[in-house]
Order: structure tokens, then C-alpha cells, then sequence
């Protein structure tokens, strides 16, 4: 997983200039129609209402483990380990087991400035799921456009957590999205509550340092992630007094 933090470099126009790979569809024996997701494997993936999605390009590599690396968003993740620079442009350029886990790049603006991660792990295309997560925001990247944003406007990291999720429900095909964070952090409960998100459990886990931290788990189903379409999702949890 990633986190949040901040710099307010830009990056110009990264939209690709070529077609986007896509993931084949599987198809079902005997049958000459596919029936499985077809996910793009590089460019842009998806519009939210104020953020656009698409996997990272080469001249954000650095800003994405910047980000990563501010001590005040590592220690939002269960691994708060530092990442080494060159480790990670190269496991962002070749080492991502693209569509199996994604690290996508949040970005705003007319000029797709950079601004931000969200992405995916644990892909299973057998249980149509995977787990949510890797967000991470850069405050001073957003704030030119804040006098912009639309009356009641969630935030970004809302904004952006729901485009990936009617990516995940309309393109993947999902079934259930899990996440899962560390059960003291507000933040990350707001954002899941406003997603859609229902409580699922609090369990502890073990840090690569030996130390153990609670962390809550929280699910969203097709089912429910279609009846919050029908109308504003407010974070007024039935979960009182737990997780996230």
C-alpha cells in the first residue's frame, strides 16, 4: 500500500499518445463472445468528477515515491519503510503485475496535473474482488483548483476512491472491493464511509518491524455500491465506535 503527503510539482499534458494496451477477455469455451473484463493496461482508465485515473507515466515516478516516502504519510501504512528511488521507478515502469495489482495516478486539472495515487492488490478475477487502497493526496498540488470544486464536493480522495469504484463494479466486473487501513486513522473512515463502504471486522496485524497495530477491515458489495448510485452517500456508519 501507499499514503499521502505533499509537493506541488506539475506535470504538463500526460495523457498518452498512443492507443491503450487492454487485458484480452477471457472467453468461455464454446462461446465465440467474450465475457471477461477487458482493463487497460496502460493510459487513462477512468473521469471522476473532479480527478481523472490512469496508470503512471514516467515523469511521475519520482513524484509518486516522494509522496510516498514524507514520513507523515508512511506512517499511515502497515509498511513504513522508506522506498528507494530507483527500486521504485523501476517497479512502476516493469515490475507492477498489471491487472493484478495497480498503482494508478490521481490527476486534476485540465493539464492533468499530478496529484495524487489510489490503486488495487490481491486482483482475483475468479472471485471478481480485489482490495482498494494505495491513497495518497497532495494538498498543495490541489489547492489552484479549489475555488473551483463543485458545491459539496467530498474531496478528492472521495472523488477518486468512487471513480475507481465504478471502475472496478462496471469494467472489472467485481463483485466485492475490500479495504483495509489501520483502525486509528479518521481519514481513511471518511473516505470509505462517503465510498460506500460497510464495516466488516477490526483484527491485528503484524508490522515488518515485529510490532502489531489494529487495523478494520471494510467491504463494499455490488448490490450496495448500486443503491448508493441512486442518491448522496452521507458517513453516518452503522459501525458506532469502531475502525477507520
Amino acid at each position: 500500500m501507499f499514503r499521502a503527503s505533499g509537493f506541488a510539482h506539475r506535470v504538463s499534458d500526460i495523457r498518452p499518445r498512443h492507443s491503450p494496451v487492454l487485458r484480452p477477455p477471457v472467453n468461455v469455451p464454446g462461446s465465440s463472445a467474450p465475457v471477461g473484463p477487458c482493463i487497460p493496461l496502460e493510459g487513462p482508465i477512468a473521469e471522476g468528477e473532479c480527478v481523472s485515473l490512469g496508470w503512471p507515466e514516467p515523469a511521475e515516478f519520482d513524484l509518486i515515491t516522494a509522496l510516498r516516502n514524507r514520513p507523515a504519510v508512511r506512517a499511515c501504512f502497515l509498511d513504513a519503510r522508506p522506498l528507494e528511488p530507483a527500486a521504485n521507478r523501476q517497479w512502476l515502469a516493469h515490475g507492477m503485475k498489471r491487472p493484478q495489482e495497480g498503482l494508478l495516478s490521481v490527476r486534476i486539472g485540465p493539464q492533468r496535473t499530478f496529484c495524487g495515487t489510489i490503486g488495487w492488490s490481491d486482483y482475483r478475477p475468479d472471485l471478481r474482488t480485489f482490495e482498494i487502497g494505495r491513497i495518497m493526496v497532495e494538498p498543495a498540488a490541489i489547492r489552484p483548483y479549489r475555488a473551483g470544486f463543485p458545491p459539496g464536493y467530498r474531496g478528492v480522495a472521495v472523488d477518486a476512491s468512487r471513480t475507481l469504484l465504478r471502475f472496478a463494479f462496471e469494467t472489472m466486473r467485481l463483485d466485492f472491493v475490500t479495504s483495509v487501513f489501520l483502525a486509528d486513522l479518521a481519514l481513511p473512515r471518511r473516505v470509505n464511509l462517503l465510498a460506500g463502504g460497510q464495516y466488516a471486522g477490526d483484527e491485528e496485524r503484524e508490522r515488518p518491524d515485529g510490532t502489531r497495530v489494529r487495523v478494520t477491515t471494510m467491504r463494499l458489495t455490488r448490490e450496495h455500491w448500486l443503491d448508493t448510485q441512486a442518491g448522496p452517500v452521507t458517513a453516518t456508519p452503522r459501525m458506532a465506535g469502531t475502525g477507520r
